[in-house]
């Protein structure tokens, strides 16, 4: 993937990051070191256990949570404001929360485990920055953007988009597949449709592959939005870094015929 040119540049990215916005282990990739936790927010309420949200109440509530740890030998520093997931049900709460953490820590672990160059020279540590934001909360689906911004030292910063999805009555993790009768079939309709919106956005600077593209270009970053589905790509992945990360969303009345009427956007194709 592309660098920014320089790091001077940060602030570019880190807006791009502000657009597309679980504890992390103490085994976070390569060091014994534990990580601080820091709560920005007090502990969400919750419904009885066993509970589950039902249609016309009130969403969730999402809040933020900062897991911060640095590296024994300080080449490293990560700062992660994870979402934390409350005002349902205890059991499917855990289990939502269980599933951002797993998430959070993958990407954590993926960074401190790299061969990150020791600090010397006046020189920083290497760093991981990450966040989220809401693109859905309802009383039947969350949909939450994550982005992380790494920094190695001596390098220039990126930006990653990813995204996680839920289904809350029951707390499962809903993948883009669930969410149509055949994936093949809205296939088409998806790589056209962002394509488009991605041209308009992009021009020359769009880079999309040759030929077709099969699903798995879509799925590592989408979320629920009222328009649509939202779909993301990391920074340097479909244009030049300098782009950012581009986003697209295709309308619910474009997909409509597709979309599996048992499924988590059943709601949104009536």
């Amino acid at each position: 993937m592309g660098m920014v040119g320089s790091r001077g540049m940060r602030l570019v990215v880190l807006a791009s990051v502000a657009a597309f916005l679980a504890t992390a282990a103490a085994g976070c990739g390569g060091s014994n070191a534990k990580p601080q936790v820091i709560y920005i927010s007090p502990p969400p309420g919750t419904l009885a256990p066993g509970a589950t949200p039902t249609p016309g109440l009130p969403p969730p509530n999402i809040t933020g949570e900062i897991i911060s740890t640095t590296a024994p030998d300080s080449r490293w520093t990560v700062t992660f404001k994870k979402p934390v997931i409350g005002g349902i049900g205890a059991t499917v709460a855990a289990k939502m929360n269980a599933a951002i953490a797993a998430k959070v820590n993958g990407y954590i672990s993926a960074f401190t485990s790299r061969d990150l160059p020791a600090v010397a020279g006046g020189s920083g540590p290497s760093t991981l920055d990450g966040n989220y934001t809401i693109a859905l909360d309802s009383s039947w689906l969350v949909s939450l953007r994550l982005s992380v911004l790494t920094e190695v030292t001596g390098e220039s910063a990126v930006g990653e988009a990813g995204s996680i999805n839920f289904d809350l009555s029951t707390g499962a993790t809903i993948s883009l597949s669930d969410v149509f009768t055949n994936p093949a079939a809205a296939l088409p309709t998806i790589t056209t449709k962002t394509r488009a919106s991605l041209s308009g956005t992009l021009g020359s600077d769009l880079s999309w592959p040759a030929g077709s593209v099969p699903m798995s270009f879509f799925d590592k970053a989408w979320t629920f939005t009222q328009s649509g589905l939202e779909f993301m790509w990391s920074q340097g992945a479909i244009a030049s870094p300098s782009a950012g990360m581009p986003s697209a969303v295709v309308a619910w009345a474009d997909i409509k015929s597709a979309i599996n009427p048992k499924g988590p956007a059943a709601d949104f194709a009536r």
